[in-house]
């Protein structure tokens, strides 16, 4: 199975045209970390406030760029995607103290646990325990290079889940989504609010470990993993193809 795996940021309304897997070469780049991955990552400080409302097009096979619109066209995909958000939101309310420390996490894992048996697994607050697993793993990485881990964010943690439902059913890999447009769009649209905002996503890992130390592989993605501006984390997991989301912000 090819794996890929793709990490996104926008730098600003200039380069809305570009597609998100093929950032100029200012950008971080990451296409030649692997032959079998399309990878890339770049940075915004564009608030949500500001960040202006795009529109998704198809420029080749199961890849989209994003198009600056008309703020009046976008109230009518906002409020459908508010409605489609509100119920699965609801599923994502962490209680205190919810995620393990990575040192507890590992120490209480199940040896004979499946694949199978970990992608189904759900914990009480709704988050999967392979996305949870991928929340504690990248907290990890944070700690060992002297950064505060990120919170869970429970309502990004539903947008990142919808993203990553999204393109599965679609049938297509990219950080603009045809239904949703820009990742940044979608979460701000769904009522998440940043200073800075990034998106990792990756298709065909089967395991947290296995898609954590991919990312970290990269450039690109190890930056966004490893951004002091971040503060808030949301992972979703869509188990029918493998396909992850991480998706980060800073408040």
């Amino acid at each position: 199975m090819i794996k890929k795996v793709t990490g996104f940021f926008a730098v600003s309304a200039l380069v809305m045209g570009l597609t998100a897997c093929n950032i100029m070469d200012k950008d971080r780049n990451d296409n030649n970390d692997n032959k079998n991955m399309n990878i890339s990552a770049s940075y915004t400080s564009i608030p949500s406030n500001k960040y202006p409302h795009t529109r998704a097009v198809l420029i080749q096979e199961a890849k989209y760029k994003f198009v600056e619109v008309d703020p009046k066209q976008a109230a009518e995909w906002q409020a459908r995607l508010q409605q489609q958000l509100n119920q699965q939101r609801r599923q994502y309310t962490l209680p205190p103290n919810q995620l393990q420390t990575p040192t507890q996490w590992q120490q209480t894992q199940p040896k004979q646990q499946t694949p199978t048996q970990q992608q189904q697994a759900q914990t009480s607050a709704g988050i999967s325990q392979y996305a949870q697993q991928v929340i504690e793993l990248t907290n990890r990485e944070r700690a060992r290079a002297g950064l505060p881990a990120l919170k869970v964010d429970a309502q990004l943690s539903a947008v990142a889940q919808k993203k990553s439902q999204d393109m599965q059913q679609n049938h297509y890999f990219s950080h603009t989504s045809p239904t949703y447009g820009s990742p940044f769009d979608m979460m701000r649209d769904s009522g998440v609010t940043y200073k800075a905002a990034g998106e990792n996503i990756a298709k065909g890992q089967r395991t947290p470990q296995e898609v954590v130390a991919a990312w970290m592989n990269s450039p690109g993605h190890r930056a966004n993993i490893l951004n002091r501006q971040f503060t808030h984390i949301g992972v979703g997991f869509e188990q029918t193809g493998n396909i992850w989301t991480q998706m980060f912000i800073g408040k």
